[in-house]
């Protein structure tokens, strides 16, 4: 039964305010913790993972006096929520703004290519946004989701919903593996040939899994 919209707002807004909350504990341990470099460093971390790294930032934590994995994986988590949250929440008026609202109207027609393309995903609703933003393919990311989840016709809560699921799947799998590279380090440091075989391989079975199951929700009209 969908829920009545001025009671989903209201829980949307319940949900920023929770969301704010959230990412003050967060920044005010690491200022605590790190003191004013370590928040420079979760800034300047936070500016690489929405210009160029997204998730992959997290391997940022393997460098001498990086912040934890655990916390890295958390601010991804953190980023892609609050993209989510604003998204859902004030989409309409975002789209109205001069240059943010292009590029989100260009953002919508691309995530309508994206189900045309991809015909499974309305089948599968929630778990088919889930499931997009684990495709190891550039443009998966929370925005997309977000614009996803509203176009298959999914309630804003079950959208933010599915963005967070996937957001931590993805980042709790990728700090393992960063942190599995991270025991593994001294020996991959010495055989640089090694490194970048465990990096390829890992990187085909990505893209191998991702392609089949990419096939699948193209055959799933």
């Amino acid at each position: 039964m969908p829920l009545d919209p001025s009671f989903e707002q209201r829980l949307l807004w319940g949900l920023n305010a929770t969301l704010a909350g959230v990412c003050a504990a967060y920044l005010g341990h690491v200022l605590v913790t790190g003191g004013v470099p370590g928040l420079t460093e979760i800034a300047t971390t936070a500016g690489l993972s929405v210009a160029v790294l997204g998730k992959l930032v997290i391997f940022w934590g393997l460098r001498e006096g990086a912040p934890p994995l655990a916390s890295l994986a958390l601010l991804t988590l953190l980023i892609d929520l609050v993209f989510a949250s604003a998204l859902t929440t004030g989409l309409r008026d975002l789209e109205r703004a001069p240059v943010l609202g292009r590029w989100l109207r260009l953002s919508r027609a691309q995530t309508k290519r994206v189900l045309r393309e991809y015909p499974g995903l309305e089948r599968l609703a929630f778990f088919g946004v889930v499931a997009f933003m684990l495709l190891p393919f550039a443009g998966t990311g929370a925005i997309t989701g977000t614009l996803l989840a509203r176009i298959i016709g999914l309630s804003r809560l079950a959208g933010i919903g599915a963005v967070g699921m996937a957001s931590t799947c993805g980042a709790v799998t990728l700090a393992l593996l960063a942190r599995f590279l991270g025991e593994q380090g001294e020996r991959l440091l010495r055989n640089p040939a090694l490194l970048i075989a465990v990096l390829g391989l890992l990187g085909c079975v990505a893209l191998v899994l991702g392609r089949r199951f990419a096939a699948e929700l193209r055959r799933r009209a």
